[in-house]
């Protein structure tokens, strides 16, 4: 692994220790950090763990705290676990000082992301408390929450993305023969059937297949107006081919508009909406020139206006094509974008970290204006670490 000289980085999980369950037999595997600053000199970082791999049965998320800004960090302990259902925390919204809004999904295995239930826990003193989880209020209870910002009008704007059910087959695979036929009139849907006995494995293969052949995902945002009492769904962004889009980002412009950036699983580019009215209507979705290899990226902004995108610019010629089974790169370099006009043009393209053997996956923070660093964490489906980049790298 390379890592740019100028950069600050350290191991926060699993340590040098390595991982608790070890010797358990347990999958030894992590996926998405996240950063937030809480409170002045409290940091919160979360990760999700458990289960074979994600998202199937077993999958919890984990959570360190400092209190020092990042100096030390207490031991890494469970924060949401569900007895029977994965789970997966995607968003820490900080709105105000030590309030944080902690969104998360439950889902179960063999159906990829196409029948979770979303969920939102509060803490209003740092994360030593939690309220919930419950519902999120305003009937929003299928969608995957992304990061979210606090426009300069006040208003709440969270990115969510949510499965569509659109293909012949209704009914998720069964393990041996279902236990009735389905019907839909005189017609019966195709159902696939998985042998009795059938391992985890191969459930989450042939449920994730089902779950792509069958749905589209659609990007929107849910809104709020009253420091989150209330929120409602808005914007409805699909496309036909390509049609898998999800973890949408949200950055506020200039002049007041919202740019939204999103991945698709199979095109090898990110993609792009624009919001004019605080989140209420958006523009179709189009292909943008950045490449991307079906990754999460990172979207801030800082107050002199200047936008950071982190990143893997994977170079990927190919436009969508069935027929093109690579249709994405691996997830390295992981690099830092600056753009100082609006995502119009980009002055800065650095790489951080290098490492043509993993995949530099995850990247998700926030900007410490004070140290003039950009703080985040990221893993490599193994590892969570935290890197500190100065603002003004070049």
């Amino acid at each position: 692994m390379w890592i740019n000289p100028n950069v600050k980085q350290f191991e926060l999980w699993p340590g040098p220790d390595g991982y608790p369950w070890a010797d358990s037999g347990i999958r030894l595997w992590t996926r998405e950090g996240v950063l937030r600053r809480v409170a002045p000199g409290r940091l919160m970082c979360t990760w999700t763990t458990g289960g074979f791999s994600e998202p199937t049965d077993g999958n919890f998320t984990m959570v360190s705290y400092s209190d020092d800004n990042g100096d030390t960090w207490t031991d890494p302990d469970i924060l949401f676990r569900h007895t029977h259902r994965g789970l997966f925390t995607t968003e820490l919204f900080v709105p105000r000082e030590n309030e944080i809004h902690a969104f998360l999904q439950t889902y179960a295995l063999g159906t990829w992301i196409t029948q979770i239930h979303s969920y939102r826990a509060i803490s209003r003193d740092g994360g030593r408390t939690w309220q919930g989880p419950h519902s999120i209020p305003g009937g929003i209870h299928n969608v995957w929450v992304n990061q979210g910002i606090v426009h300069s009008s006040g208003r709440w704007v969270i990115p969510v993305s949510w499965p569509e059910h659109i293909g012949e087959a209704w009914c998720e695979p069964s393990v041996g023969r279902a236990p009735v036929e389905p019907r839909v009139g005189d017609r019966v849907p195709p159902v696939t059937e998985m042998p009795y006995g059938s391992d985890h494995p191969l459930i989450y293969r042939t449920g994730n297949a089902w779950a792509h052949a069958n749905h589209r995902y659609v990007i929107g945002a849910i809104l709020s107006d009253d420091d989150g009492a209330t929120f409602r769904l808005r914007g409805y962004l699909w496309h036909d081919e390509p049609r898998h889009f999800f973890e949408p980002k949200v950055v506020e412009l200039g002049n007041g508009s919202i740019a939204l950036l999103t991945r698709e699983s199979e095109d090898g580019w990110l993609w792009s909406s624009l919001s004019h009215d605080g989140g209420e209507t958006w523009s179709p979705l189009q292909r943008t020139d950045i490449p991307n290899p079906s990754s999460k990226v990172k979207l801030l902004r800082a107050r002199d206006g200047r936008i950071f995108l982190i990143h893997n610019p994977v170079d990927n010629s190919n436009k969508y094509n069935q027929a093109n089974n690579l249709k994405w790169g691996r997830r390295s370099p992981l690099s830092l974008w600056v753009s100082d006009d609006d995502m119009r043009t980009w002055s800065v393209k650095v790489d951080l970290v290098v490492d043509p053997d993993r995949n530099l996956n995850y990247p998700d923070g926030y900007l410490d204006e004070e140290a003039g660093e950009l703080a985040f964490a990221w893993e490599d489906a193994y590892r969570v670490y935290i890197m500190r980049v100065p603002m003004d790298i070049t």
